[in-house]
């Protein structure tokens, strides 16, 4: 904790190598979620609740509890989808590049595994011990044409919100911890979400 706090005492000293150490979990590591999705293809933002569990490299589930319930599990190079009574349904792990993405950066930030972090993203930090910020942009070009960076908000130990930003500058932002559960900001912009996960519960 204190190498971490040394590291951000400066903005222009933040070490993001020593953010990522910082923010390895002990297993399972769970934590409720807020998800906002901002599209193209909508006129508002779509809302999405429920809880993120973390099992170890490759393994990861997500619950969604509303507006629909549905569970996600990711293991063994697959993706298991259920919702709700219908029979699940089962796709290669390849067959969705975005979702790989996702899922080796997270694993990577939540083990605590600068190497594998640096071996598939370029991993850029910024800000301060009250916000910090780590850009994630991946390296693989398979990646690249569906994701343009992850982007991860926090401040101390604590992760605050995850930002998928997809090559088409479609943005979702998982607010988690004590951010799942505030909240949201009016008007309900990509804007106002963003200074929600830098300020945290202070709100915008």
């Amino acid at each position: 904790m204190l190498l971490i706090l040394s590291c951000l005492a400066n903005a222009a000293e933040v070490d993001p190598l020593a953010l990522v150490n910082g923010l390895q979990r002990e297993l399972p590591a769970r934590t409720a979620y807020t998800e906002v999705r901002f599209s193209q293809m909508y006129d508002r933002a779509v809302i999405a609740r429920g809880e993120l569990e973390y099992l170890g490299p490759g393994k990861l589930g997500k619950r969604v509890d509303s507006p629909y319930v549905e569970t996600t599990t990711i293991a063994d190079g697959e993706v298991t989808i259920q919702r709700g009574s219908r029979e699940p349904r089962r796709i290669s792990l390849d067959r969705i590049p975005e979702l790989e993405g996702f899922l080796r950066g997270f694993s990577a930030l939540l083990g605590g595994d600068v190497a594998a972090l640096q071996r598939d993203f370029e991993v850029q930090g910024s800000g301060s011990a009250e916000h910090w910020q780590l850009r994630l942009s991946p390296t693989d070009k398979r990646l690249k044409t569906r994701i343009e960076a992850l982007q991860v908000d926090g401040a101390g130990s604590k992760a605050r919100c995850f930002s998928i930003i997809d090559a088409d500058a479609d943005v979702s932002i998982l607010m988690v911890e004590e951010l799942a559960t505030l909240t949201l900001p009016k008007p309900l912009t990509q804007k106002n979400v963003e200074l929600t996960c830098r300020r945290g519960n202070s709100g915008p």
